[in-house]
This record gives C-alpha cells, structure tokens and sequence, in this order.
C-alpha cells in the first residue's frame, strides 16, 4: 500500500503533497491538470524495485529510471520530465510498514540519483495499471512486438498484457473473489476467455464462442478486470495497488454503477485503488454506494490564479471544490430546465 507521495517541479506540477486512502483513491480535474501524470508517476514508484539484476542485487536508480521512462516516454532522458529546467525534481513516496524512497534529477541527467532509501527494495506487492484503452482486442501478438520494435505507446499496456497473460492460480479464487467474478460475469452476459493460441474470446452465457473483436467494447473493460481476478494479478489484501485510468471510457452509462459496486467490493477486501476519471455518473455513484466503513477519498486537482496546480482532498463528495464535473452537470441541467420553460411559454 502506498500512503503518501510529494513531489516538487515533476512535469506540470510545482510542488504537490498526497496522502493516500488505503481503500478508493478518485483523482478529478479538469483536462491539464496532471490526473494521469500523477497516477502514472504513483504506479511507477510502485512497480520499479521488481526486477533484480543477475547478481541480485537491485539498483533503485536504474530501476526507478527505466520504469519511469517506460511509462512517461520522455524523449531523449529523464530530465525531460523536469518541469523547469533551471531547478531540480524531487520525489518522495511512503509505503506501508515505514517504507520510503525519494530520488531527485536535473534536466540534463540520464539517471535520477536515490537520496533516501528505507527498505524500498522490500515492497513485494506487484501493482496494476489499467490504461483508458482496453486491449483485449489487440492481445495477440502485443507483448512480443513491444519486447522488439520501438512503439510509442507506454509501459502501462506492456505491464497490462503481461499481467492479463499471467496463468491461473491453481488453488482458484477465493470467495469474496468468486461472488465478483459471478457478478461481473452477469454484467457481461458472458466471461472472457484467453485460449492457448493467446487470444481472447468472449464466451456469452448464450450463444457461441466469439473473438474478443466482436464483443462489445464495454463489455471488454469489465473483461480485464474480470482476467485479472481469475488470475490472482489482483487479489484484494495481497497485491499491490490497482491504478484505473478513465475506467468509465466507452462504458454505457448504464454499466458505471456495476463496476463501481465492483470496485467497492474490492476495496472493502482490502484491494487500494487508485482512478482517475471525468464522469459525473462515475463519480455520484461512488457517493451514492459507499457506506460508513468504506474508506474513499476525493483528490481534485486544479490550477490557482497563478496557473500553478494544486490539490484538495476530502472524503466528503459535497467538500469536493473545485468540482468541474458538478458544475458542468448543474450547468447541463439549468439550460435543460431554462429551454423547457421557455416552451412552456410559447
């Protein structure tokens, strides 16, 4: 679990301090303020200290480096991500268990240099990072063209394919798992399938088996969780945070208050996730279902007079301010009501 991450001159944010909910984490903003920049950044520092050397040993700084290029795809260095050139970018992230690590570079610097590190290296849960874009419709073939060709896209969509190939635990799901994965599986009129030949399909609870191509997209969002869940890549209490990019993206409206109930459920067994989203639906439904033991909070970002990002948090969905998504409802709304009474004086 992370806890809190500050940073100070990291892409568009001049300084910036979160303390994390250990359950829901729903970042909202308007467009520019670093929702994905921060969740990819959260996702990075929790995912760079798996991979170990052949001596078995890991370097923070090269890892967090190669995670952090992966995901962000600065060119040229990692000093690109500095957001004035002239200063230095400094991060600094807190696990649970008195975990942390913080690392600092300069425009001009290949590497970002570890100034303090307390047992990163220890932080065994592996997280997941869900992009807007789903991609059980181009799986086939994804992870062997990205290990060999140069593609623009980033690390995130790796990460995920090799997370959604992941086999089967072989003891099976547990039960607060298995009632979601039949709910899910009711949602979606079917369950996805990944074959041997390593593809997807989806599997309607009436009717023949069909590619994942032809289901409905929808249908293929909730399919990704439902694949991470079957595989034990997320298994609430043991794994490692789950990052949502725009989960509502191509979802119908009418879909948003089932994979919220989902996402709730997971929390409530101990899964910490962290989203970032533009739905009103979305975002009044997590008001509206959330009970008193669930743990949410409500981080908006937005820019002050000045033009300089800054965040509130609250775990109250009334405190959320600035609240652009509100606003543009309420907006929506009188402009509705104002056309309808001018009919009514026609």
């Amino acid at each position: 679990m992370i806890q809190s991450i500050s940073l100070k001159n990291f892409t568009a944010f001049q300084e910036l301090n979160l303390g994390c909910s250990k359950g829901i984490n729903v970042i909202v903003g308007a467009n520019s303020t670093g929702k994905s920049h921060l969740l990819k950044l959260l996702y990075g520092v929790c995912a760079a200290n798996k991979p170990i050397d052949f001596t078995g040993h890991m370097d923070p700084s090269t890892y967090i480096t190669q995670k952090l290029n992966g995901v962000f795809k600065p060119e040229v260095r990692i000093g690109r991500l500095c957001r004035d050139e002239e200063k230095k970018t400094r991060v600094k992230a807190g696990f649970d268990k008195d975990k942390r690590i913080e690392f600092a570079f300069s425009h001009d610097m290949d590497e970002v240099v570890v100034t303090e590190n307390l047992s990163y290296e220890t932080y065994a849960p592996v997280p997941v990072f869900i992009p807007p874009k789903e991609m059980l419709s181009f799986f086939e073939g994804f992870s062997s063209l990205y290990l060999k060709r140069e593609l623009i896209i980033d690390e995130t969509y790796f990460d995920l394919a090799q997370a959604l190939e992941t086999p089967n635990l072989k003891a099976g799901p547990n039960e607060p798992v298995s009632l979601l994965l039949e709910k899910v599986k009711e949602t979606c009129d079917g369950e996805f399938l990944l074959m041997k030949q390593k593809k997807f399909y989806y599997k309607p609870n009436k009717g023949r088996l069909l590619e994942a191509e032809l289901a409905a997209e929808g249908f293929r969002k909730l399919g990704m969780l439902q694949q991470l869940l079957k595989n034990g890549h997320l298994q609430p209490g043991k794994s490692g945070p789950l990052f949502w990019d725009e989960p509502e993206s191509n979802l119908n409206p009418s879909l948003i208050k089932q994979l919220v109930g989902f996402l709730l459920e997971l929390a409530r067994n101990g899964q910490q996730i962290f989203l970032a989203t533009h739905d009103y639906v979305a975002l009044k439904w997590f008001d509206l279902l959330k009970t008193p033991v669930d743990d949410i909070l409500f981080h908006t970002l937005f820019k002050n007079d000045a033009g300089e990002i800054e965040l509130n948090s609250t775990n109250d969905y009334l405190k959320i301010y600035p609240n652009t998504i509100d606003d543009t409802f309420a907006e929506l709304i009188d402009k509705d009501i104002e056309q309808s009474m001018g009919d009514l004086g026609k």
